[in-house]
């Protein structure tokens, strides 16, 4: 079997349309995003790592940055997860394990690794985080993004 080689900053960001925890369609293209993929939905990692993102989501907002939550959880488990922590932003099932495979995220018995992945507005790779931190994430998510579009001015 051909291993497809890791994806790195400025390759084109694959699958770029899903659909939310609640069936709507979501089409990645046009703006910047943010996927966090993280292992199950209510854990207490990821429970930090979804407040804090929800928390930071007015300020990933003002700069124009979509951020979505990616985990193999059903639709129902992360809307269930959204509903009981009223968490702001979107949330991507993943059950078939699509998405992981095609950003590279690892998976363990349905687990998937605390990876970020960063898509620029013109669909390619910006940055990808491996193993992050749930209580920093989202936060040096944030600098980096206030970094680069500070430059871009």
């Amino acid at each position: 079997m051909l291993s497809r080689k890791p994806l790195t900053p400025g390759d084109p960001a694959p699958l770029l349309q899903a659909r939310d925890s609640y069936g709507n369609f979501v089409d990645l293209r046009g703006s910047w995003v943010v996927l966090w993929f993280y292992p199950k939905a209510q854990s207490p990692g990821c429970t930090a790592q979804a407040k804090r993102y929800s928390e930071l989501y007015p300020e990933f907002q003002r700069l124009g940055v979509r951020v979505y939550g990616v985990s193999h959880d059903p639709a129902s488990a992360q809307c269930a997860f959204v509903e009981k922590l009223a968490l702001k932003g979107g949330m991507l099932p993943d059950p078939e394990g699509r998405l992981a495979r095609a950003y590279g995220v690892r998976s363990l018995l349905g687990f998937y690794s605390r990876d970020t992945v960063l898509i620029n507005p013109e669909g390619r790779i910006e940055q990808i985080w491996r193993g992050v931190n749930p209580f920093r994430d989202a936060d040096q998510v944030l600098d980096y993004l206030r970094k680069r579009l500070a430059k871009a001015q």
